[in-house]
């Protein structure tokens, strides 16, 4: 396979449709998130700061995803870390670019870095960028999991919390390292919510929401990101606020994602910053998602266009509720402080 990957070849970008405000909304309902900062222009202006509503980076890192099972048949992605550097306004016509970076063999697996950027092609503009390794096969046989791979030390991901400097959010120091919460989802993965995905995503592998195709996995599997979003809480677990300036995070039923009200500050939007993850295996169809999630850094610093941001980073792993390692990820967000809660 690394054959034809060799080191600086240019890989076939992904190209996807507009994500106009319809998409977006579908997107959010799979993903179930009401952020109101990707569809509500009042809220961005008068409270967030944002020229107009953003695409979600939770939808940008599973077209990263996309791009590499495209880009790199069979091969496993096995580290994936990517970094928003600015945003991409609902409306735009977004593109996965890729270049082939070094590899490396690992006992009778190949590792293989590919550098990978997304752009907005009405600005052409890169706003993400990222790297990934991924775990090649030794033949042509797809590889269907990393459990039991131990790649090179340096490249796992770290999990290890920061060490408190002057940056370190006063509030924050006596957490660093220690468990927020744990979560475990009530209902399993099913056929209606990884269809909902696929439409949302668009163009995804049907081995991901269609039980009648031929899949090596023996059945359906969700994409490698989904646990990110895949905990399912009862209904009126997580209820909306109605403040004015509430942000719809707040009915999110995911980990490490509103830590500014944790720590008892009012934000002003937060927004995804990036992710560090790497995968360890599929979720089935009917399997149940659970996840503990960890503070591993909180640093305040002066934003640019004035008032306090913080970067939160945690460290989260989830599994099946039977135990199987699914993906860790250390989730960086980034939110403006509107003061003391």
């Amino acid at each position: 396979m690394t054959g034809t990957l060799a080191l600086g070849t240019v890989l076939a970008p992904l190209d996807k449709p507009r994500f106009t405000e319809a998409h977006i909304v579908r997107w959010m309902g799979a993903q179930q998130n009401w952020d109101r900062i990707h569809f509500d222009q009042a809220f961005c202006r008068d409270f967030a700061r944002l020229e107009r509503p953003v695409i979600n980076g939770a939808l940008k890192q599973h077209l990263i995803v996309q791009f590499l099972a495209g880009a790199v048949p069979g091969a496993w992605p096995w580290r994936i870390d990517y970094q928003f550097r600015g945003p991409d306004w609902v409306g735009e016509k977004l593109q996965v670019r890729g270049t082939v970076g070094a590899s490396r063999p690992v006992g009778d697996r190949v590792l293989l870095d590919v550098d990978v950027q997304l752009a907005s092609l009405d600005r052409n503009e890169v706003t993400t960028r990222g790297r990934a390794t991924l775990l090649l096969p030794p033949g042509d046989e797809p590889v269907l999991h990393a459990l039991g791979f131990e790649g090179p030390g340096e490249l796992a991901l770290p999990l290890l919390a920061d060490q408190v400097d002057d940056d370190t959010l006063e509030a924050a120091r006596e957490w660093l390292g220690r468990e927020l919460e744990r979560r475990e989802s009530k209902y399993p993965v099913d056929f209606s919510r990884l269809r909902l995905f696929a439409d949302a995503v668009m163009d995804l592998d049907p081995v991901h929401f269609d039980p009648d195709v031929p899949s090596p996995w023996g059945g359906v599997v969700a994409p490698p990101l989904f646990p990110l979003h895949g905990l399912e809480a009862r209904p009126g677990t997580y209820p909306l606020s109605e403040a004015r300036d509430s942000q719809g995070r707040e009915a999110v039923n995911e980990v490490g994602r509103d830590l500014a009200t944790r720590f008892g500050f009012r934000a002003a939007g937060g927004m995804n910053a990036g992710n560090r993850v790497q995968v360890h295996s599929l979720a089935r169809a009917g399997e149940r998602i659970a996840v503990t999630s960890t503070l591993v850094s909180a640093r305040r610093r002066s934003g640019s266009r004035g008032g306090d941001m913080v970067f939160f980073e945690s460290l989260n792993a989830y599994r099946t509720t039977e135990g199987r390692p699914l993906l860790t990820e250390r989730q960086s967000t980034v939110v403006r402080l509107l003061g003391a809660g």
